[in-house]
């Protein structure tokens, strides 16, 4: 497995959130786009909710990655062709890790976790357990844009998506991974209804530099439990995701599906049973009189992958350092992916 190394950058980037509220985003100021001089307002986020509330789950999918390119199989150039399809049939391995990395907002203060540090400091320490863990890929969740700001500049050696493209709303579930083992080949988002709005969900499908393989990582963030209620929410999204799995499987690579999804028991039988995906951490659904029996330690947040994946080493972080970091456990686990 790839060992990540992060150079950590002593620079504290401080970015000013105008009212972001993890799970209660201030929209900005709408923009308009202009097109044979005429301007149009781009839909507002109730707008778009409304809009999705409408729409059935393959149909939110469709529009998503209707437009994305066939899987291109490994060799570019008739004298590489040979090289390359031996690498191709090889097995690879790397380190995969869901971080959430509890909002900035919430550590400030007057916040619901003000006895943590601030963000900065804590994104700092967050990119010294990523590079502890020698992670390759990392998904996180509640990501603010000034945590997003200071982890770009503490880990040059990786990339991301969505970063900022996708405005306020896609910062917090960004995908992390590092160009010397990865090049991203396609990226989309999938939207999700989310505290009474919406959410893209990041949607990236990466080539292995030294096989020329690729896998697809899709890291979500579902509506919490709160008194308020949001099952049927969490419903919903799960319903979207789950159906992004079954469209992308057609691709034919292995799929990896991870982040916080504010569920234990539920998700798992749920994602066990309608997708071919296994649990990072165990577990088995025999289906049928067997049942669905979830692995013993779970945690709100899970990394599910395509059947045939081998997971090793994988752990639930809640040592000292992440409990002074983050509220939630990190999830770390290698990842072996066979030959085909």
């Amino acid at each position: 497995m790839a060992v990540g190394v992060l150079v950590l950058v002593g620079v504290v980037v401080t970015v000013n959130l105008r009212g972001t509220v993890e799970g209660a985003d201030v929209a900005p100021v709408v923009p308009t786009s202009e097109a044979a001089g005429t301007a149009t307002a781009v839909p507002s986020r109730q707008q778009k909710a409304e809009r999705l509330a409408t729409m059935a789950p393959e149909e939110v999918v469709a529009e998503a990655v209707e437009a994305r390119p066939p899987v291109a199989p490994p060799g570019a150039k008739e004298l590489a062709e040979a090289a390359e399809a031996a690498a191709a049939v090889q097995p690879f391995s790397f380190v995969l890790t869901s971080f959430n990395i509890l909002g900035s907002q919430h550590s400030a203060p007057g916040g619901a976790a003000s006895e943590y540090a601030d963000g900065a400091l804590r994104t700092q320490w967050a990119t010294e357990l990523i590079a502890s863990y020698g992670s390759d890929v990392v998904g996180f969740g509640e990501l603010q844009v000034d945590q997003y700001a200071a982890m770009a500049l503490a880990a040059p050696g990786f990339s991301f998506y969505p970063g900022t493209s996708l405005g306020q709303a896609g910062v917090p579930t960004n995908v992390m991974w590092k160009t010397d083992v990865w090049e991203s080949t396609y990226q989309t988002s999938v939207t999700i209804p989310f505290m009474d709005s919406t959410r893209p969900m990041p949607v990236v499908r990466l080539r292995h530099l030294e096989t020329q393989r690729e896998i697809y990582v899709m890291n979500v963030h579902n509506s919490p439990r709160d008194a308020q209620g949001r099952e049927v929410e969490r419903d919903q999204a799960e319903a979207i995701e789950l159906a992004a799995v079954e469209e992308l499987e057609k691709d034919g690579i292995p799929i990896f599906l991870m982040g916080d999804f504010n569920e234990k028991a539920e998700i798992f039988c749920r994602v066990t049973t309608e997708t071919s995906l296994v649990s990072a951490g165990g577990g088995e659904n025999l289906g049928g009189v067997g049942g669905c029996r979830p692995p013993a330690a779970m945690r709100v947040d899970w990394i599910f992958g395509s059947v045939g994946t081998e997971f090793t080493d994988f752990r639930i972080d809640t040592s000292p350092a992440i409990r002074r970091t983050t509220d939630h456990a990190v999830l770390v686990t290698g990842v072996t992916v066979p030959a085909p």
